[in-house]
């Protein structure tokens, strides 16, 4: 019997990579030519072998070939073209000799676990002393002097930056054209995604936006159950369809009834590789566009599980974090605080085994404060379920007629309890009860009594009902929800509703 070999390889730090680069609409840039680097050069390379393509997606390769010698060679084929043409680098492991597709899948996941943990051995780069450094990335060195778009001047640029500004332009025939093609449902051709975040910013009247960050929970356990290279291909391929899908259907939504008639696509993925997603979206949905995408998620990957044939005890979840911003926040800035609220989202979906979400919104120009140390008290949740967001969205409606003063009465009144400490013998808790629920009770007596009713229904639905102060205990601090949805009052419309419909009561 002829032996067969697995070659395994994936792209180091893809995200670095992407993001080298100062304008957005080159991020998208760099994800069109990691996609065509994966579908077009692979393939083409991959056929000079005769090799069998298992996985080129998203920076990670599986291909089957019938020498461990062959295997090797397009190894370094492949990391050298990856270096020229996207000026990154690629962890190539040791071919795995195929006895048990199954025993095949697990070991050479381990090789490159291994091989990832132990990091590379440092490399040269180009040094000159006289040389102009890329105005984009600077990083690398310059070897053109033009200007990329009309709304900017002639400046140095790398070859690298030089294409990724260039592919930009063909975003919807290869990066993103499955998923135009999920939100379109045509032929239609005219209308395309925006090019940066102002387009985007735009359609909120103070220039927000949203950027969301997830990542599939659990998907090494999920490709290690695949017992065949035949399922290990269907799980890859069927990911990328779900993950596309489940961002085309609240896409489709907002598209069709928020903006009716659209000139763009309002949403703008920048990396759609492998389980990571980051997308930038509109401020006012961002909550329930989120919800609606974690929702998708669930019930496609379930059922694309399903007729692959996986484990059908693994129950797919996913962790997503929003960050609401000015649309001229950096992006970069923007996805490190997402990255870290993602840790805590999938901290929260591991012990509870189910899809969570974190937030936060960074007001106006304000610049993002290191972690102070634990608090008693905090003016917020850490990560929400599906269902706890979805609550957050619907008393978004139900409190629209609060007026604005008594909502900056009761949000300013929750971080007045994160200063709650230790004073004269009272303990924070006691504090809370003599102190801070009085007050609670002042604002609610100044309600309007169907307003104070809805307002104590929020309390204890959006807190702990079994506690009278309605605070609710993670990790040994108190946390409520209510104080999110004040922050993000203006990112919680429904996306079925019109906005006419959440006219209230200013003052």
């Amino acid at each position: 019997m002829n032996k067969k070999y697995l070659f395994v390889a994936e792209a180091d730090k893809i995200q670095d990579l992407l993001f080298r680069s100062s304008k957005l609409r080159e991020v998208t840039g760099g994800s069109q030519m990691l996609e065509e680097f994966c579908k077009d050069t692979t393939n083409q390379l991959a056929k000079k072998f005769g090799s069998d393509i298992i996985i080129s997606s998203g920076g990670s390769f599986r291909l089957l070939f019938d020498s461990k010698g062959k295997a090797e060679e397009f190894g370094e084929y492949l990391s050298e073209l990856y270096r020229r043409e996207l000026g990154g680098r690629i962890t190539v492991v040791e071919p795995v000799e195929v006895i048990s597709e199954k025993r095949a899948i697990k070991q050479a996941q381990e090789n490159l676990r291994k091989a990832k943990h132990s990091g590379k051995t440092p490399i040269s780069v180009e040094q000159m002393p006289y040389m102009a450094i890329c105005a984009s990335c600077g990083i690398g060195i310059a070897r053109n002097y033009k200007k990329r778009y009309e709304d900017e001047k002639e400046n140095y640029l790398c070859n690298v930056c030089e294409k990724k500004s260039k592919a930009r332009d063909s975003i919807k025939e290869k990066f993103l054209s499955e998923l135009y093609s999920y939100i379109m449902n045509s032929e239609q051709s005219d209308i395309d995604f925006p090019k940066d975040a102002d387009t985007i910013a735009e359609l909120e009247s103070r220039n927000y936006v949203a950027y969301i960050v997830a990542d599939v929970n659990n998907m090494g356990v999920t490709f290690n159950s695949c017992d065949s290279f035949e399922k290990l291909k269907k799980l890859s391929d069927g990911l990328s369809k779900v993950i596309q899908q489940s961002l085309a259907e609240p896409t489709k939504i907002l598209t069709q009834k928020q903006l009716k008639d659209p000139t763009i696509i309002p949403v703008l993925p920048l990396i759609l590789g492998g389980d990571d997603v980051f997308t930038l979206i509109p401020a006012q949905w961002a909550l329930d566009f989120t919800l609606r995408f974690s929702q998708e998620f669930e019930r496609r990957m379930k059922q694309s599980l399903e007729e692959t044939g996986i484990d059908g005890n693994i129950s797919p979840t996913i962790a997503a974090s929003i960050v609401m911003c000015k649309g001229k926040f950096p992006y970069l800035l923007a996805h490190d605080i997402g990255e870290e609220l993602l840790e805590v989202a999938k901290k929260s979906s591991k012990e509870n085994k189910k899809s969570t979400i974190s937030l936060k919104v960074i007001s106006g120009n304000e610049i993002v404060k290191a972690p102070d140390e634990k608090k008693k008290f905090v003016a917020g949740f850490p990560a929400y379920s599906i269902e706890e967001l979805k609550k957050l969205v619907e008393y978004r409606f139900e409190l629209k007629d609060l007026p604005g003063t008594r909502r900056a009465q009761l949000e300013a009144l929750f971080h007045k309890a994160e200063d709650l400490q230790e004073e004269n013998s009272r303990t924070a808790y006691q504090r809370m009860q003599y102190e801070w629920l009085p007050e609670m009770e002042g604002i609610l007596k100044r309600l309007e009594k169907n307003q104070r009713d809805k307002v104590k229904k929020a309390l204890k639905e959006l807190g702990d009902e079994k506690r009278e102060d309605n605070w609710q205990i993670i990790d040994g601090s108190y946390h409520h929800k209510l104080p999110d949805l004040l922050l993000a009052w203006d990112f919680a419309y429904d996306l079925e509703r019109d906005l006419s419909e959440y006219e209230g009561v200013e003052e």
